[in-house]
């Protein structure tokens, strides 16, 4: 199959340059990459996502990998096949988790823009994620964005208290003189217009015609001179993957200057395994997946098709039991919520426990074998007598005891967390998300103090390892794509308004990666901070 694709890549690229001689030199303004060359990064980056799994859906569950997995839908192929169990993991995620009392909806909109993927629209979910979200104020302009692309996913209109329409005209309104689109300040950011630019795309009104010709009139003045993008003022590859989705999606390919220019660049970070955030940067998860999903929209482009569309083959599948408040898209993972230490048992007794209860098990097994003299009954018994000594071998811990563990380290680095910022606007919190109760009177959340850590230890690592040391619960989510902490001794994300939640600095710098991604030296200064704005 392998050899049938690149042999099919070869012959693409052959009539591509024969249709490509009576292009001028100044229009393409770049040298096209050749399609052989970004039919084999898709490859690649599947190869490196699948690691020593048999294939990339093997094992594969909701909240891993869910970007690449959708590329891998949308190409079809050998790509997506064993995605079955995948999609039911996505499925069974929503349905279990659907009635949280607050979810962040641009998580509603993954799982639904992924399930969209797959040939699924269940109403449920695309009403949860779009047309009956009244939370889309609480994440901002980013949130009616995906809003409109899950909607645009879902191919037909739902009734709700959102339309396309609507949810068009509201991100129009957010548009900067210069037609680009921005989260904060008054200066267009390249990843926010170009996902203006795609949610825009696939509408046929007026007004969703005369902003998107003004939006990509901004990202073209954006192009640096060496074709790729910026945002943040850094020049990155997860920008010049977005520009590319977003001129795809407006029609364009390999043919316009623009796409051919942006693609060269963002082959630039292309590294043996996966692609870098930076050109002087190693391979990064969250560059690797965003530059699979432009190569997947240049490859969908040739078939007359956008990166974020209905499926060819849309069953329209209900989600049972889907609650409009439904769950996350990544994978949780917390530190935990510690419990009343005089309500919890140690680690030691519960060992005892169910050391005690399955020695029982099998002692009376092997009593009642003998005596009926059933060899198979003996045998199974004799087993659970030994589970029963080899559960002392297991590292059981309550969660008390979880949080007092010291780390073990050579190194010494200091570490504090506060939401000082919450205590002047505290009129603005919406306890449905963090109860009064929750904030600190002085605003401390992790005193500041000094930790142990292993050499190689992220600042996300000293984050826990102070929490265990003053007993704070700190929730995250984690997957493939790195670590995001939503929040510390209960104080949550999205507490304060749409852009408030917790931000983290490195010796007074603001770090470009994320906690669990950057590595400290001895000396550090890891600050936490939560952020009302």
């Amino acid at each position: 199959m392998r050899l049938i694709f690149s042999a099919v890549c070869a012959l693409i690229a052959a009539q591509t340059a024969l249709s490509f001689s009576a292009v001028s030199h100044a229009e393409l303004a770049a040298e096209i990459p050749p399609k052989t060359e970004y039919c084999t990064a898709v490859e690649e980056v599947f190869d490196y996502l699948t690691g020593e799994r048999g294939g990339f859906f093997e094992g594969l569950e909701f909240g891993q990998s869910d970007w690449a997995a959708y590329c891998a839908a949308r190409l079809g192929g050998e790509y997506a096949e064993g995605s079955e169990d995948y999609a039911e993991s996505v499925r069974a995620a929503v349905s279990e988790l659907s009635m949280q009392s607050f979810v962040p909806p641009t998580e509603l909109q993954r799982a639904a823009v992924v399930l969209s993927g797959f040939g699924e629209c269940p109403a449920e979910l695309i009403g949860a994620a779009a047309y009956n979200n009244t939370d889309l104020d609480k994440q901002g302009l980013n949130a009616w964005i995906w809003a409109l692309v899950a909607a645009n996913c879902a191919g037909a209109e739902h009734e709700g208290v959102n339309t396309r329409e609507s949810l068009a005209e509201h991100i129009i309104s957010a548009a900067l003189p210069d037609g680009g689109f921005t989260l904060r300040g008054e200066k267009a950011d390249c990843d926010i217009t170009a996902a203006a630019i795609y949610a825009l795309a696939p509408l046929d009104t007026p007004a969703a015609k005369e902003a998107l010709g003004a939006a990509l009139d901004c990202l073209t003045d954006m192009q640096l001179e060496s074709g790729g993008f910026s945002s943040m003022g850094k020049e990155n590859c997860e920008s010049s993957a977005q520009a590319i989705i977003a001129f795809t999606a407006a029609g364009y390919d390999t043919n316009d200057s623009r796409v051919s220019r942006a693609l060269s660049a963002m082959l630039e970070y292309r590294r043996e395994q996966g692609f870098a955030h930076t050109l002087d940067g190693k391979t990064n998860g969250v560059a690797t997946v965003q530059a699979l999903q432009a190569l997947t929209a240049l490859r969908l482009r040739e078939r007359g098709e956008r990166l974020f569309e209905p499926s060819k083959e849309d069953t329209g599948a209900p989600l049972a039991d889907t609650h409009e408040k439904s769950p996350t898209a990544e994978t949780e993972e917390s530190a935990g919520i510690l419990p009343p230490e005089n309500t919890e048992l140690s680690g030691f007794a519960v060992t005892v426990i169910i050391s005690a209860a399955l020695g029982a098990v099998g002692l009376a097994g092997i009593i009642v074998g003998a005596l009926r003299r059933g060899k198979a009954v003996v045998a199974v018994s004799a087993v659970i007598l030994a589970a029963a000594g080899g559960v002392w071998l297991l590292d059981i811990r309550s969660p008390s005891e979880y949080y007092s563990e010291s780390v073990a380290g050579d190194m010494r680095v200091t570490v504090g967390a506060d939401c000082l910022a919450a205590l002047a606007v505290m009129d603005r919190i919406d306890e449905g998300v963090n109860p009064v109760s929750v904030i600190p009177e002085d605003g401390v959340v992790i005193a500041e103090c000094t930790v142990s850590a292993e050499e190689g230890a992220s600042a996300f690592d000293a984050l826990v390892a102070a929490a265990r040391e003053q007993r704070v619960a700190v929730d995250y989510v984690g997957s493939f794509y790195g670590v995001y902490v939503r929040g510390i001794g209960h104080i949550y994300e999205f507490g304060f308004g749409d852009m408030s939640g917790w931000l983290y600095t490195v010796n007074g710098e603001s770090p470009d990666v994320s906690s669990g991604e950057y590595i400290l030296s001895e000396g550090d200064r890891v600050e936490f901070t939560y952020t009302v704005g």
